[in-house]
C-alpha cells in the first residue's frame, strides 16, 4: 500500500511539475479567486490555482457547464480584476518599470508586453518590448527575457480607472500550440 502511495505522490507531482510554464514574477499579477471561479467554473478554477504557470488551451480544455461566458480566457487568462483590487500599481508617463519573468518549462515562441484596455480586450500601447524568438528550447534563455524593464508611454487619461488598464506579458508558442500571458493591473492619474 505505502509503495503504491509513494508512486501516486510521485506521479502527481512530475505531472504538476510538468504542467508548469510561465509568469510574471514582478509586479505583482492578477491570481485567481472567488470571481475567476465564479466565471470560469470550479475545474478551472482548481486547475489554474494549483498551478498558475498553466496555457489558456490548458484552462480551454476544462470548460464545462459551470463556466459562464464572463471566463474570458484570452484576456489576462480569465483572471479578474475583482480578485486583484489590493494589487493595482500607480505607473506614471515615463516610468521606466522593472519586469521578472518566472519561466519553469521553455517552448519556443514569440513574446511582448503591450498596455491592454480591459474593456474592449484591445492594445492601447505596445509592444512595449518584444522577443523573437522567445524561450527557446534549443539555446538558453537570455537574461534579458527574464528581467527586463519597459517605459509607460503617456495614456493621455486611458487608465485612470482601476481594472480597466493591464499591463499584459504574452507569450506565444506556436509549435506546440500553447499561449501564455500574465496580467498587472495598473492606473496612471
Amino acid at each position: 500500500m505505502y509503495t503504491k502511495l509513494v508512486a501516486f505522490v510521485t506521479a502527481a507531482t512530475v505531472a504538476s511539475t510538468a504542467l508548469a510554464h510561465g509568469v510574471i514574477s514582478s509586479p505583482p499579477r492578477r491570481l485567481p479567486g472567488a470571481a475567476f471561479e465564479a466565471a470560469c467554473g470550479s475545474q478551472v478554477y482548481s486547475n489554474v490555482d494549483s498551478d498558475q504557470f498553466g496555457n489558456q488551451q490548458g484552462e480551454e480544455q476544462n470548460f464545462n457547464s459551470d463556466t459562464t461566458s464572463a471566463c474570458r480566457v484570452y484576456l489576462c487568462k480569465s483572471l479578474m480584476y475583482e480578485d486583484n483590487t489590493g494589487n493595482v500599481q500607480s505607473f506614471s508617463a515615463n516610468q521606466v518599470v522593472p519586469i521578472e519573468i518566472d519561466i519553469e518549462a521553455p517552448h519556443t515562441g514569440v513574446a511582448n508586453v503591450s498596455v491592454v484596455d480591459t474593456t474592449t480586450n484591445t492594445v492601447l500601447a505596445g509592444p512595449l518590448i518584444s522577443f523573437d524568438p522567445a524561450y527557446s528550447v534549443s539555446t538558453p534563455i537570455p537574461a534579458n527575457q527574464t528581467s527586463f524593464s519597459v517605459t509607460i508611454p503617456n495614456l493621455n487619461g486611458a487608465c485612470t480607472t482601476a481594472g480597466v488598464c493591464v499591463l499584459q506579458w504574452w507569450w506565444d508558442a506556436r509549435p506546440i500550440d500553447q499561449t501564455y500571458m500574465s496580467c498587472v493591473d495598473f492606473t496612471q492619474g
